[in-house]
């Protein structure tokens, strides 16, 4: 039986030791969940055709046991990776979290990833478990963009009141929210297959 497996994807000028990547993968290891948070090629000068090779080699073909989280730029580019591979079977778990699918007021610099419209529908049918997160106060992705996206998922949105954009340097080391999100996903895909719980 194949083991769940995470992939955390960063966003822009981000790394896997910023923010709460690191807690979350070390928090979902100890739950028996084989995470990575993925390296993510010139993070200060992201590149659409490079995230998209990148990630195609890094998660390979995603099935009903990965579990794909990402933030912000990585949001959208976790979507864009679905739809260009789409997954062998329905895909284990999605969660966004400051997610957006169209061009930020704030970052002209990403339009690229954003600049042709995704079949979002379609990648939908895919992802039968699906989460949004958000702050009501995030500067960089207008807490409207967000919502835009959950809708448009048809994918519950959950709210954090003064959550900024979940960076480190506004205190974000931890995102427990996630963590409970992605433990409520992996216990669906154990109880479809009849994998054991970590103890």
């Amino acid at each position: 039986m194949s083991p769940i497996t995470a992939f955390i994807i960063h966003g822009y000028t981000a790394s896997p030791q910023a923010n709460w990547f690191p807690w979350l993968a070390a928090r979902l290891e100890e739950q028996g969940i084989q995470t990575r948070v993925l390296a993510m090629p010139d993070p200060q000068a992201p590149e659409p055709a490079a995230w998209d090779a990148h990630l195609a080699a890094s998660i390979g073909e995603a099935d009903g046991h990965t579990l794909l989280v990402g933030h912000s730029l990585g949001c959208i580019s976790a979507l864009r990776y679905l739809h260009q591979h789409p997954p062998l079977s329905d895909l284990g778990g999605l969660l966004l979290v400051s997610g957006f699918d169209e061009p930020l007021a704030t970052l002209p610099e990403l339009t690229p990833f954003v600049a042709q419209p995704l079949p979002l529908a379609h990648i939908r049918a895919r992802v039968p478990r699906c989460a949004l997160i958000a702050s009501t106060d995030d500067a960089i992705v207008p807490p409207s963009f967000s919502l835009a996206l959950a809708q448009r998922l048809q994918a519950p949105l959950h709210p954090i009141a003064q959550g900024g954009h979940f960076l480190d340097r506004e205190g974000f080391t931890e995102l427990p929210l996630a963590y409970e999100l992605l433990m409520e996903m992996a216990g669906a895909i154990r109880a479809a297959a009849k994998i054991p719980q970590a103890s």
